[in-house]
């Protein structure tokens, strides 16, 4: 049946993002103006260290110098190394002053979410996920399951796939779904061959396959590439209670709805519970969901007066509807399907769904999903300098986007989703790993807060326009890295030396940004309390997780000591001096592993791992294709990282101007044609074979 939606009372919020609605671009630009100061107030002549640094391996080229004269400090293209160890490892091999960068700090903290999130997968929730789906087939082949006939059928279709592409072997079904149906979707998930037609539930609906490509570290094992696809299917495949249509008519769908209510019927207190404990750990790394969930089918029929799907015979279809309208169930906030409409300026209500194991409400998707069409007149591909201005709150960023700005006319929705994210309170960016992530990058963002009052310390060359844009792409590398490691969670929006120790050494100097990396580490650590590791048969991954978690919390404590320090103009004393000579210690003749000891092997889960070339690439945006707003084809946006380049840069310090050597991430943007989504082992041979180029905003600090 179709259905009207209720009228909702506009919310203080509401009325913040109408105002915002009326911005067009130069007062978007005016309203967000970053000001900036670009004088060093030095040369490169009056820098101490710098004769070290030119005297070394890492010596500076013509046109470096020339950047680092303009700029204070320069990002080297030409001196890249596979990982950050090793780049390190050749600053303290040649004695060399150091900048302990953010950019280093965050890879470690990278690899080890990955390896962690990873680790826990294998021992905890792929066990769970098993049992949980043998436990429902089992009810549903005993026959004693109380469901309709074609409700069996419905529920026993939806678990044979996610079993099958789970065991990566075909399923029997076990209450009458086709055999044939099955096999479609099983093939056409293996294939991931892009946008396919096809009638799920009696309805017709358009399918996105590609998302069923196995990315990040996904791609390790054959059992994580089966896991990625099931989980994948209980992601995105959703049962729509409510659907909007090609002409912007909604329609509720009974039938799905009594699907879902089946899928609830199958779980017993075991099977319940087996859930639960999947989806407590997706969400303290993930955050809320942008589905209706498990628990929630219960509250809706309670709400309607009933116990069990038996009882909504006798109630009509439009009284459920509203029910689910009024409860806001299965709203969502981030379009990521393949919605085509039929024409018009209109904007789609998305659709009220509800799916087994959802995918994630993230903030830098939900901005993504309102500045592209339908929500926009004519732009189809999103930037991601909008995630870091939106998401990340980075007022710099309106700045480099001027020309889309102007072009796409989209500066009112821009500044409509930066409201949304401004009203979000604290606990949202501290209720999950990743939001505490994007918390942490957030404290590098160049705005009126970070670069007022509280500036206060900050060195000449951290408050020009051009650091804005080397810290635009510490931010933009990180969150590839967060999108990369969370690829299945994260719903996308659619259309050798003797001895030897570093002489001086600087801290990135936002204290903030390590507070809120220690407070990501004892997030962590309280979630080990929360997991259940008995299908591990020991605990001995909860205490090294635990463990983990614990160093990172104290060596970012200590490097925000320090770099708090320099803010407020103390010399760093012996005891952290200490602290950085242990940074990174090699014996011998400096050649081979640097990992014998130093505190950055310990920043790493797995330190072996932590020594290798890891580019990372993630797909975060699909543009469908199609007729309108232009014709066009298909296209997916990637963000990715390359090999960790060398910086240097100067500091005006109390002793005088000094020269500091460090590393900091290659951040790069890729458009695929098609429904062509990478994994890192494609990505990395295209950094080989055929070098992408850099973002253009990089391009004033960059140097060959």
């Amino acid at each position: 049946m179709q259905i009207e939606l209720s009228s909702v009372a506009a919310t203080e919020v509401e009325a913040q993002v109408a105002t915002a609605k009326q911005h067009d671009a130069a007062s978007l630009q005016e309203a967000y103006a970053v000001s900036f100061s670009n004088d060093l107030g030095y040369g490169l002549t009056d820098v101490q260290n710098l004769d070290l640094i030119q005297r070394s391996e890492l010596g500076l080229n013509d046109a470096e110098l020339e950047v680092l004269a303009a700029n204070g400090f320069v990002v080297s293209s030409r001196l890249a190394y596979p990982s950050f160890p090793y780049a390190y490892a050749a600053i303290y091999v040649h004695d060399l002053p150091v900048f302990v960068s953010g950019d280093m700090v965050l890879e470690a903290m990278h690899r080890s979410y990955d390896d962690i999130l990873q680790a826990l997968e294998r021992a905890v929730l792929i066990p769970r996920v098993t049992r949980l789906l043998d436990t429902m087939r089992a009810r549903l082949a005993s026959g004693d399951s109380g469901l309709s006939q074609q409700a069996a059928a419905d529920a026993d279709f939806y678990l044979t796939v996610a079993r099958s592409l789970l065991m990566g072997a075909p399923s029997e079904p076990v209450a009458g779904a086709s055999k044939a149906d099955v096999a479609y979707f099983l093939a056409h998930a293996e294939a991931a061959d892009g946008e396919q037609e096809k009638s799920m539930f009696g309805v017709p609906r358009r399918f996105d396959f590609s998302q069923f490509k196995p990315r990040g570290h996904y791609t390790d094992t054959v059992q994580l590439e089966r896991y990625f696809r099931a989980m994948m299917w209980m992601g995105r495949i959703d049962f729509r209670l409510i659907e909007t249509m090609p002409d912007g008519s909604r329609v509720f769908w009974r039938r799905q709805l009594e699907a879902a209510l089946a899928m609830r019927g199958l779980m017993d207190a075991a099977a319940l519970e087996d859930w639960s404990g999947v989806d407590r750990t997706v969400t303290a790394f993930m955050g809320e969901h942008d589905y209706m969930i498990v628990p929630e089918l219960d509250e809706l029929l309670k709400g309607l007066g009933v116990s069990d799907a038996s009882g909504l015979a006798a109630i009509d279809d439009t009284t459920i509807a509203q029910a689910i309208i009024n409860g806001r169930y299965g709203e969502q906030r981030i379009a990521s399907h393949i919605m085509r409409k039929d024409g018009g300026d209109s904007t789609f209500p998305l659709n009220a769904s509800f799916a087994f194991f959802g995918q994630r409400y993230v903030i830098d998707s939900h901005v993504f999903s309102n500045v592209v069409y339908d929500r926009t007149a004519t732009r189809v591909v999103p930037n991601p300098l909008d995630a870091a201005f939106a998401a990340l709150k980075n007022d710099h960023a309106v700045s480099l986007l001027a020309s889309e700005l102007e072009e796409w006319s989209y500066a009112g929705d821009l500044a409509a989703v930066r409201v949304i994210a401004d009203a979000h309170p604290p606990s949202y960016w501290e209720g999950s790993l990743y939001t505490s992530w994007l918390g942490a990058l957030q404290t590098l963002s160049a705005n009126a807060t970070t670069l007022g009052p509280a500036a206060e310390g900050l060195p000449s060359v951290a408050r020009s326009e051009a650091w804005g844009r080397r810290l635009l792409n510490t931010q933009l590398g990180s969150w590839a890295q967060l999108r990369h490691d969370t690829i299945l969670y994260a719903k996308q929006s659619y259309t050798g030396s003797n001895g030897c120790d570093f002489p001086d050494a600087y801290v990135e100097p936002y204290p903030e940004l390590f507070q809120r990396i220690a407070k990501f580490a004892d997030q962590g650590q309280a979630l080990v309390d929360t997991l259940d590791f008995s299908l591990n048969g020991n605990d001995t991954l909860a205490e090294q997780v635990s463990a983990y978690f614990g160093t990172l919390s104290r060596i970012a404590t200590t490097l925000s000591e320090m770099a708090q320090a320099q803010r407020t103009g103390m010399p760093h004393s012996e005891e952290h001096l200490t602290f950085i000579k242990q940074a990174i210690h090699i014996e011998g003749g400096g050649s081979g592993d640097p990992w014998q000891t130093g505190w950055y092997k310990d920043l790493f889960f797995d330190p072996v791992d932590g020594l290798k070339s890891d580019p990372t690439i993630a797909d975060v945006h699909t543009d469908i294709g199609g007729p309108l707003p232009v014709s066009r084809s298909p296209s997916v946006l990637h963000v990715g990282t390359g090999n960790p380049r060398m910086m240097v840069m100067t500091v005006d310090t109390c002793q005088g101007p000094r020269a500091y050597a460090g590393a900091v991430f290659a951040y790069h943007e890729h458009l695929a044609e098609g429904f062509t989504r990478l994994t890192d082992q494609e990505w990395a041979r295209k950094l080989v074979q055929d070098p992408p180029a850099d973002v253009p905003w990089m391009a004033p600090v960059l140097a060959e």
